[in-house]
């Protein structure tokens, strides 16, 4: 018995001295058996407090204290359902998998400690020079839809993001060697890859999603390039509509109406626990309910959620509330689909995507919609997005 213990009391030591001594790992996701996912993981250098993050180029994701036992490390996301657990050998390098409960999947995944580089180098020619802004095209061969690359490269170096008419990509981070651009992003709920050829002011690709969604994509450099207005996607189809009339349920189960308050100006989000674009706006909701509650202000999100069952589907929704810390009301609306989220809103055309937001005046109509988040990733796009609500909101409490 005391031998054991000495041995348990050994290994937790040697994981605690492994990750003291190693702030960085490049970790590979096994999507498949040939296609890997890269990201980074860090530490700060503290261990005694320590604070691990995922790192996509200028994002880090906080991710909860670990829990080390006697053969494994937990790193919990704090608002994501999922977790990295993972085993770490002599050379203090990792493996182990990433358990996404949102989807009900395992991949596993194994990291290199102190390697700096997203993508390992393909060839040592002198890498392309990519254009700052690209008309882009998914799918290009089935069921096309529009988007807007916009990219920072610096040598090999590269970051960027998509902006779709339903969000963005949120933070992409990679590396160009010679004509071949990769990227990718791990947020906890989404793994993106994106790989493409480079032929002068053209793009050629491919784009993966999770472990089995792929797809072409095309752009062409265009410093004009832009997509619909997110204000002008999902539109009014019933004015006299009560909103009032919606129906959905309390976090605690109760059946409720949405019992809109006599106030200048009501944010309704419909979203999902599940999105990471929605957690983006819901952080940004956050600083607008702090700001301007007091002076009439109202938020209240519906959340749409995977799960077999309505009590399921709460809980997830709960556990989001209380780790987002959300301090406005979240009623469920049913379950994960754009479908049943427009059977909710008979009153709009349709809910093409999560997140979609009405902002509604104190006499309950809606007065602006909004489709999707370009978040902070984006950069000069989410700057002007906060401007235009934050215009019309202090308009509104005038």
């Amino acid at each position: 018995m005391y031998k054991l213990l000495s041995f348990f009391s050994f290994f937790i030591f040697i994981i605690k001295i492994g990750l003291s001594q190693n702030n960085l790992w490049r970790i590979e996701l096994a999507l498949n058996d040939r296609l890997n996912l890269p990201f980074f993981l860090e530490k700060d250098d503290n261990f005694h407090d320590a604070h691990f993050y995922i790192v996509n180029g200028e994002e880090k994701i906080p991710l909860s204290k670990k829990n080390a036992t006697a053969d494994s490390v937990h790193l919990a996301f704090r608002e994501m359902d999922s977790y990295l657990v993972f085993k770490m050998d002599s050379s203090k390098n990792l493996r182990g998998y990433w358990k996404n409960n949102i989807k009900n999947q395992r991949i596993p995944l194994s990291g290199v400690s102190n390697d700096s580089i997203r993508f390992p180098p393909t060839n040592t020619s002198i890498p392309a020079k990519l254009s700052r802004k690209y008309k882009v095209s998914f799918s290009t061969k089935d069921d096309p839809w529009p988007a807007v690359g916009i990219f920072k490269q610096n040598g090999q170096n590269l970051s960027g993001t998509f902006l779709t008419e339903t969000g963005d990509f949120r933070f992409l981070s990679g590396n160009v060697y010679g004509n071949e651009l990769f990227l990718s992003c791990f947020d906890g709920s989404h793994a993106f890859l994106f790989t493409a050829k480079i032929n002068g002011e053209a793009l050629l690709g491919s784009f993966y999603s999770g472990t089995s969604y792929r797809t072409d994509w095309e752009g062409k450099a265009d410093e004009h390039a832009n997509i619909k207005s997110p204000n002008e996607l999902t539109y009014i189809i019933d004015s006299a509509y009560n909103l009032n009339e919606i129906k959905v349920h309390k976090i605690c189960g109760l059946k409720s109406g949405l019992k809109l308050k006599n106030e200048p100006i009501t944010i309704i989000q419909i979203m999902g626990s599940w999105c990471p674009n929605c957690l983006d706006e819901t952080n940004y909701f956050k600083t607008l309910y702090k700001k301007y509650n007091s002076k009439g202000l109202n938020i209240m999100s519906i959340g749409f959620e995977y799960g077999s069952s309505r009590r399921i589907q709460r809980k997830k929704l709960k556990q989001f509330v209380k780790k987002a810390q959300i301090p406005y009301p979240v009623y469920l609306g049913g379950k994960a689909s754009k479908k049943i989220a427009s059977q909710l809103f008979p009153m709009l055309n349709e809910i093409s995507s999560f997140p979609t937001t009405l902002f509604v005046n104190k006499e309950g109509e809606i007065i602006h919609l909004h489709t999707g988040f370009n978040g902070p990733g984006t950069g000069i796009y989410f700057e002007d997005y906060k401007n235009e609500t934050e215009r019309l909101i202090e308009k509104l409490l005038k």
